[in-house]
């Protein structure tokens, strides 16, 4: 039989005209006990505060983080004298001897480790309870930004409100009751770090001292490093406002008595003040930025401060709404679906986890003078040697966390990351220079807060990641594909350039004449060479020249679209040229990974580097590259990286990426599964090895909108990867490359409906399946600039 696919096309002058405002269903995450502990507390943020809810009725508290409270300060860990071994290390990879060159690189290329991101303190509240408690339910609204807290006692109903509000960058507390002076509590403010708290008429104020030095995790535990002059201040305040009731000021606390309503207002500030700035000798008066914020604070009341958060939030919130079906799964608590999740089952907490990815990125990530992207945790950390150092990986973590940004219709969001880009050219350059003899600028494997570039410590198996700068690159680009802002392109125009000029200076001929990456290494993977050599320094790994070759390529679209037509432009093109290409095993069919035909030492290390081109570039695609998509579907059967890892952090985002673009959706759904299965807290949050990385949640949701959307490729692509799993549903809001939105219906696995919606008035190409059309849209109002253009296909 025939069927009509009817698909509606708009053009539009502005996004306030984006469909997508009005959510589908509510989203709710809920539970029927307060947390037990860190992963199953409730995030809150705003860009600059985060915080874990934990929702306790005798004891609870929040823990809060700042943004930019990190130990140390800047310091110089240039190193001056790699560049002697330099020749001598290429040179023993080009002759083979891995292991001397590894040697090589390990004792005189590596260097200190990064500072980590501190936790700043807890919001304590004891409160006085008598009788049983009944009822209690804790609750994350996902489309107001708001965490509330409700249970009874003696029947009386008792309600905790908290969010975190960007507008007025504070956390707030709310507290009643439904019968009058019900509300006995302490209120109180502590932290893991140096500190003293005092009390002064109805304000909590707690001050504090970050260390000098923090060590990593993985060196075992060790206490902080602090020394008098050294070492970020800070500062918390906690507003106490009642209605009823007493308030009584103690040395370090506050409690509250017989009160009908009480409020919390928290602020809190640190002394940094830009990367290169000594936070103790330069820093920010931290002390009266609180101050100012508290007086502004007070001359608002409760309403005013919600209804300000809610706006906010939900203008970014409600740009997107997803609908993969209901089975009614929602109706226990969100720890119970993930208790007993079962492949087939809960559609619903597909779209949950969607949401809940699109709530981390607004709330840990939001743009301003001293903003910072969401690293490891996103915002959030609660130890004094956070997981990794709660830092910038940038073999892959960091990125990940906004592979979807822009996709959800949340691009504000991406320029945390891009002035972290800008920041890290300054110390870039100095390391291009002083390490390699080379100009423009690089980062290597990690970044903190001090914008340090050099290789770190341990091994040369992670730190020498050439290509870090060049993929904080892809995402400068990637934000002008999506908003077409010129004015932004010129703006980080040089920074990519930059970035290519220290490629082009330090690119070195392999045994044919390629240009290669030496030393190189493949994300942190040992390889097996046929003689057993098992090893990992190599020269153009198959991901650095993917990788670069995406920087030329950007660079040379941005001279396109700016007008540039000069000297670097031609370079580019010859060394596009010259780059090593990608290969595909004449023995497995696979794609290789190295320059040579060898075999991963660890077939099941979960990561494949090799894929960069398929998730993140657009190298290799099903459409214009069959061989090299082969290729690596045999490397994925090989491999099965969805298996390892517990499928979260990395593992599970580059798997479900993978299929996604090779748009398989029954593979997809099975990297979901295990993903769901296996990677999951009970808050929702992504384990990794038993820490919360958030890259496992956001990179997921990159997923979940690829799985509907593609545009990477040239074209819009329309339900490209849609598991059988969600065979009706719905969808508004996605952004598509040159400045489209797109909305979709579907029923039983078919499309019956998309509207997309042009803001910039490009021309695009849009498939389904088998069909294309090419449409012609100008920049216009939609009530005038409607078409209907129908498909016709045979099922």
């Amino acid at each position: 039989m025939n069927k009509l696919i009817i698909i509606t096309l708009l053009a539009i002058l502005t996004t306030s005209c984006v469909a997508g405002k009005d959510e589908l269903k509510r989203s709710e995450i809920w539970f029927d006990q307060p947390a037990a502990n860190w992963n199953e507390a409730i995030p809150i943020g705003n860009g600059t505060l985060g915080g874990m809810v934990y929702g306790g009725v005798e004891s609870d508290t929040i823990k809060i983080n700042e943004e930019t409270l990190w130990s140390g300060e800047p310091r110089d860990l240039q190193n001056y004298e790699a560049i002697k071994y330099l020749p001598e290390i290429r040179q023993l990879l080009l002759d083979g001897k891995t292991h001397k060159a590894e040697k090589l690189i390990n004792s005189k290329m590596l260097g200190e480790y990064n500072e980590s991101y501190m936790p700043m303190g807890d919001l304590v509240i004891n409160s006085d309870i008598n009788g049983k408690v009944e009822n209690y339910e804790r609750q994350l609204d996902l489309e107001h930004g708001l965490v509330t807290v409700s249970y009874s006692i003696n029947n009386i109903e008792f309600k905790k409100e908290i969010f975190a509000s960007f507008p007025d960058k504070t956390i707030v507390v709310k507290l009643s009751a439904d019968r009058s002076g019900q509300l006995n509590f302490t209120t109180s403010l502590t932290s893991l770090l140096h500190h003293k708290v005092e009390v002064k008429g109805n304000q909590v104020i707690l001050r504090g001292n970050a260390p000098k030095h923090v060590y990593p995790n993985y060196l075992g535990k060790k206490p902080p490093v602090y020394e008098d002059g050294h070492g970020m201040r800070f500062q918390m305040n906690v507003l106490v406002r009642n209605k009823g009731g007493e308030v009584i000021s103690e040395a370090d606390k506050i409690t509250v008595s017989n009160a009908d309503e009480v409020e919390l207002i928290l602020t809190a500030a640190t002394s940094f003040n830009g990367f290169d700035k000594n936070p103790f000798t330069e820093g920010k008066d931290y002390k009266a930025i609180c101050e100012r914020q508290i007086a502004a604070l007070e001359r608002s009341d409760y309403e005013e401060l919600k209804s300000r958060h809610i706006n906010d939030y939900s203008e970014l919130y409600g740009r997107v709404s997803l609908d993969l079906g209901e089975t009614g799964a929602d109706t226990l608590p969100v720890n119970e679906r993930i208790k007993n999740y079962k492949p087939g089952q809960d559609p619903e907490l597909t779209t949950l986890y969607f949401n809940f990815g699109r709530y981390l990125l607004i709330s840990s990530s939001r743009p301003g003078k001293f903003a910072q992207p969401a690293n490891l945790q996103g915002i959030w950390s609660r130890n004094l040697q956070p997981a990794w150092s709660a830092n910038w990986t940038l073999n892959c973590n960091a990125e990940i966390n906004y592979w979807g940004v822009e996709i959800a219709n949340l691009s504000e969001c991406h320029l945390p990351l891009v002035k972290l880009t800008k920041e890290l050219t300054v110390d870039g350059a100095r390391t291009a220079r002083n390490m390699y003899g080379a100009g423009g600028w690089i980062a290597h494997h990690n970044a903190d807060i001090w914008r340090t570039t050099t290789p770190v410590g341990g091994s040369g198996l992670w730190a020498i990641f050439q290509v870090g700068s060049a993929w904080l690159c892809h995402h400068l680009w990637e934000h002008y594909e999506f908003t077409l802002d010129k004015e932004y392109l010129k703006e980080v125009y040089p920074v990519m350039k930059g970035a290519a000029q220290f490629y082009i200076d330090n690119l070195q001929r392999d045994e044919d004449g390629f240009l290669v990456t030496n030393p190189s290494e493949s994300f942190e993977n040992h390889f097996k060479k046929p003689d057993g050599t098992v090893g990992w320094a190599c020269v153009g790994a198959t991901e650095d020249m993917q990788i670069i070759r995406d920087l030329f390529r950007n660079c040379k679209l941005a001279n396109a679209e700016l007008g540039i037509n000069d000297e670097f432009d031609a370079k580019l093109d010859e060394y596009l040229a010259q780059l090593l290409p990608m290969r595909i095993s004449p023995t497995t069919g696979r794609l290789q990974e190295w320059r040579y035909d060898w075999e991963p030492a660890y077939r099941n290390s979960g990561q494949l580097g090799h894929g960069w081109g398929l998730a993140v570039g657009n190298q290799i695609t099903p459409l214009e590259t069959p061989e090299l998509a082969e290729a690596f579907i045999k490397t994925l059967e090989y491999r099965k990286p969805w298996e390892t890892n517990e499928c979260s952090s990395w593992t599970g985002s580059f798997s479900a990426k993978f299929w996604t673009r090779l748009w398989n959706g029954k593979m997809l759904q099975t990297v979901f599964d295990n993903h769901f299965e296996q990677a999951v807290f009970p808050n929702l949050t992504s384990n990794f090895r038993g820490f919360w990385m958030i890259d496992g949640n956001l990179g997921i949701m990159s997923a979940i909108a690829e799985m509907l959307l593609q545009s990477h490729t040239g074209e819009i692509v329309l339900l490209p990867a849609l598991p059988s799993k969600y065979p009706n549903g719905e969808v508004k809001g996605l952004r598509a490359r040159n400045g489209f939105v797109v909305d979709m219906k579907w029923e039983n696995s078919e499309l019956t409906e998309a509207v997309i919606y042009s803001e910039q008035g490009k021309d695009c190409k849009v498939r389904y399946k088998e069909k294309v059309i090419t449409l012609n849209l100008k920049k216009g109002d939609k009530s005038t600039l409607t078409i209907n253009l129908i498909f016709k296909r045979e099922i």
